[in-house]
């Protein structure tokens, strides 16, 4: 799949969850009619108390705002794993569609990585006032004692991920995948502007159904080059960071068109990013000449 496709099924995937006609939270799609997010999300849109510990058992409503708004679809909780400080893997809640989703909207692709540092992220939420949805972006520290990551927004303006980002998928850059979903935000230092996501590696551990989503997305046995000649070795890492370098690019480029440029810069920038559409096409079937 290249980078677009990606991209594509990471905004589709995107869920904003209600309570009545208020936003609470955010969630994000990993199958057909599996979801995730936070426990304490759910807890706000079917009103129960946080700390909740039975499996709740009410309808859900939600839509999936950058493909389908307004289109509201229902859902109930198939996991529950409850706000608890002292457990490993809380504040959890997997979901499931009372029906299938949308035709324009696809599951996102999972990742699990151990290597965090530094690497840059994006993420869309619903903090209060913004019940259309902003954008956030910042970068990956790593693991603290109770599992979860340090995320940090290291721009001078811009949005930072706050209140109203909770279940929000977060998008590796540098990966091109889901590593982790977002859980809370530094609310005790004013200046800091740090906050927390539940990586990937937790999640699977907490509900298999993750983790099968996962595997299912992984290469077959076929695909597999640990057996190549040594020099189709050499050859195809070395083709495979040059991939790593194009889909920075690309995505660098794809980022600018987010800001007000002029119509020649706009023009200047699209043709770069198909160039490197193409780029990134040929070195995947190279990649795959090699592999086979």
């Amino acid at each position: 799949m290249s980078p677009e496709n990606y991209i594509r099924s990471f905004r589709s995937a995107i869920a904003r969850i209600y309570q009545g006609n208020a936003v609470v939270g955010a969630g994000f799609l990993i199958s057909d009619r599996q979801l995730l997010t936070c426990a304490h999300v759910v807890t706000v849109a079917l009103g129960l108390p946080q700390n909740t510990q039975e499996i709740p058992s009410g309808a859900i409503e939600l839509d999936f705002p950058l493909v389908a708004a307004g289109q509201r679809k229902r859902a109930i909780v198939k996991f529950w794993q409850p706000v608890n400080p002292s457990q490993l893997g809380e504040d959890i809640a997997g979901l499931e569609l009372e029906d299938t989703s949308h035709e324009a909207v696809q599951p996102v692709r999972l990742l699990k990585t151990s290597d965090y540092w530094g690497h840059p992220f994006r993420i869309f939420g619903f903090p209060k006032g913004h019940d259309e949805g902003v954008w956030a972006s910042g970068v990956l520290r790593d693991q603290r004692a109770n599992g979860w990551i340090q995320i940090e927004d290291i721009k001078a303006a811009g949005y930072q991920v706050e209140p109203g980002f909770s279940g929000a998928l977060v998008w590796d850059e540098s990966l091109q995948g889901v590593v982790g979903m977002a859980v809370a935000a530094e609310k005790r230092r004013e200046n800091v502007k740090a906050a927390f996501m539940i990586p990937t590696s937790v999640l699977s551990s907490a509900w298999s159904d993750v983790e099968q989503r996962i595997s299912s997305q992984q290469p077959s046995v076929k695909d597999s080059t640990d057996t190549l000649p040594s020099f189709r070795q050499v050859k195809l890492n070395a083709l495979k960071k040059n991939y790593s370098v194009l889909c920075a690019k690309y995505e660098a480029a794809y980022n600018q068109l987010n800001y007000m440029l002029s119509q020649a810069d706009a023009i200047s920038i699209r043709e770069q990013i198909k160039a490197l559409d193409s780029e990134i096409s040929q070195v995947e079937q190279q990649m795959n000449q090699l592999s086979n």
